[in-house]
């Protein structure tokens, strides 16, 4: 059964994490780029994943979102197998921040954004009040409504990624997957982008997992974190414990060190200075 908390996010009214992961694998061809992975998510949790190039990031987003195929082990979305799901099943559970390219460039901002209602339409694609609703709310909250009428072609990356983020708003799905969500954006948006998110979180319970570079953005915005390595985790909890600069001293083969921020007590990763 499910209700409405705090907004529009549907969520089971069972106490099952809103993703669990088990021993999960992926392989492209004989190469095993996810290698036994296993994580839980709670709901309204902000869960990061970082790691070097080649890590597995973007595989791990992908083989949650269903985009490439599960080799073994399981993955619960809701308290659901993902393995007996439609796409309009999973797509109604989950929706993804990709990295923004290859947009269609004739497309409007709005129509983009229109697509994130596709999985609640009927088989005419007729758009009711609430769709129009939704597709609106999601442009306002990220900050995309000057661009409802401009041309895909004619964006900046960073436009661009925020109209991926109201795509996926306007799924309403109550998980969200982000993939390194702040490519191509000035320092301005960044922030702004990954407060909309947060806030989302925080207020409407909704479950946020994402892919960052930027290790000390992902200490800011993340109430955990799992490290990836060559597909595998290597660390696995909050950001002051993952964050260890041991650790990513060897990971990322740079000596760093760890400072904490004036505001909040984060970890701050910095590289050492010789």
């Amino acid at each position: 059964m499910w209700k409405r908390r705090n907004g529009n996010y549907p969520v089971e009214m069972q106490t099952t994490p809103m993703l669990r992961v088990e021993a999960l694998e992926v392989r492209y061809g004989e190469r095993r780029a996810l290698k036994g992975v296993s994580f839980s998510v709670e709901r309204g949790e902000v869960f990061g994943v970082i790691g070097p190039n080649g890590a597995g990031k973007t595989t791990l987003i992908r083989a949650l979102s269903g985009v490439v195929e599960i080799a073994g082990g399981e993955v619960w979305i809701a308290g659901r197998d993902v393995r007996h799901l439609n796409e309009q099943e999973r797509a109604r559970l989950v929706a993804v921040v990709p990295q923004a390219r290859n947009l269609p460039p004739a497309f409007t901002g709005q129509e983009m954004v229109q697509l994130g209602r596709t999985p609640y339409l009927n088989w005419l694609g007729q758009f009711s009040a609430r769709d129009w609703q939704g597709v609106r709310r999601a442009m306002e909250r990220a900050h995309v409504l000057d661009l409802a009428d401009r041309r895909l072609g004619d964006l900046s990356g960073g436009e661009q990624q925020r109209l991926l983020l109201a795509r996926a708003l306007a799924q309403e799905a109550p998980l969200l997957l982000l993939d390194e969500p702040t490519t191509h954006l000035d320092l301005q948006y960044q922030i702004s982008l990954l407060d909309a998110v947060a806030d989302l979180a925080k207020r409407e319970g909704l479950t946020v997992v994402m892919t960052l570079h930027d290790l000390n953005l992902i200490s800011r915005y993340a109430d955990r974190l799992c490290l990836l390595v060559e597909g595998e985790i290597k660390a696995l909890g909050t950001p002051e414990m993952v964050l260890e600069p041991e650790l990513l001293s060897q990971v990322y083969h740079v000596p760093l060190q760890r400072i904490r921020s004036e505001r909040g007590g984060r970890p701050i990763i910095l590289p050492t200075v010789l």
